[in-house]
């Protein structure tokens, strides 16, 4: 059992931003099965009423940090497992063209946005069940990439042909409307419409450059520590680390040089332009 532990301790701390957030989607799930069974056995209350996204702004006053920790519980076994597979397989794909910052800018506020769309069709329709699950923020992962990598195409599961990143997001929007119009899970499908016009809508900005709230969520979650003004580079250690830090540097360029060819230079961010002109001035 120690073993385990240690092992799950490895996995989280070596593991991308995307295995992190699904250990904490388990952890979380684990967690609320064990408060229910201790504390709410017999009761139709259950811990995760007090960190759902509420359906109307008048609820949500009373508990507006459900708007985002709805993200991190689940309905259910199932409802986990498919979220935590779109989060891990899309995110792997996003990761090859951001930085973990930018999946969790899109992430927490792809969350905030679903939730919203939810509360004012809530208020529109009377609608009255609360919401959970990290549905919305993968829609706004997913559609972040359909439109920044719209004709890619990825293998779905089970089937052996590949499908350009748009199609598929068709697909799911067509599949979204059908449930809301056949009354099936509304809310849930509702907030999925938040999460992909968020998704879409910010990588048009963020491709022009404007990533406003990556600047709200870098600092809290990434501090950057403050550099002594006397210090200098670290030099490698030996040749082993030399060529190591010159082939990320390189993996570095050459994802900032795809990022041009597919969208322009003004395209990047200050930070990319910055490395980009140090790397061209250095050879």
């Amino acid at each position: 059992m120690k073993d385990l532990i240690q092992q799950l301790k490895t996995n989280y701390k070596n593991g991308n931003i995307n295995v992190k957030l699904i250990f904490i989607c388990v952890g979380v799930f684990v967690f609320s099965i064990l408060i229910d069974l201790f504390f709410f056995r017999n009761s139709v209350w259950k811990i995760h009423h007090y960190f759902d996204a509420k359906p109307s702004f008048e609820q949500f006053f009373s508990q507006p940090w459900g708007i985002l920790t709805y993200t991190f519980f689940h309905g259910g076994v199932l409802h986990l497992a498919l979220n935590c597979l779109m989060i891990y397989f899309i995110g792997q794909l996003f990761l090859r063209y951001f930085r973990k910052e930018d999946f969790l800018t899109f992430f927490i506020f792809g969350s905030v946005s679903g939730s919203l769309f939810f509360m004012g069709f809530s208020y529109v329709f009377d609608y009255g069940q609360g919401l959970v699950g990290a549905s919305a923020a993968v829609y706004a992962i997913f559609f972040a990439l359909v439109a920044y990598i719209p004709k890619t195409k990825v293998q779905l599961m089970f089937f052996n042909f590949n499908i350009p990143l748009d199609y598929i997001g068709y697909g799911l929007l067509a599949f979204d409307v059908l449930m809301i119009l056949s009354g099936e899970n509304v809310g849930g499908h509702i907030s999925h419409l938040g999460g992909a016009a968020f998704g879409f809508l910010y990588m048009k900005q963020f491709e022009k450059g404007n990533d406003f709230l990556g600047g709200i969520v870098r600092p809290v979650f990434f501090p950057q520590k403050k550099k002594s003004k006397t210090s200098r580079p670290a030099t490698p250690r030996d040749d082993y680390e030399f060529n190591s830090q010159k082939v990320e540097k390189q993996k570095k360029i050459d994802k900032i040089l795809d990022k041009i060819s597919r969208s322009g230079y003004e395209s990047l961010t200050k930070e990319e332009k910055d490395f980009l002109f140090k790397a061209g001035k250095n050879g």
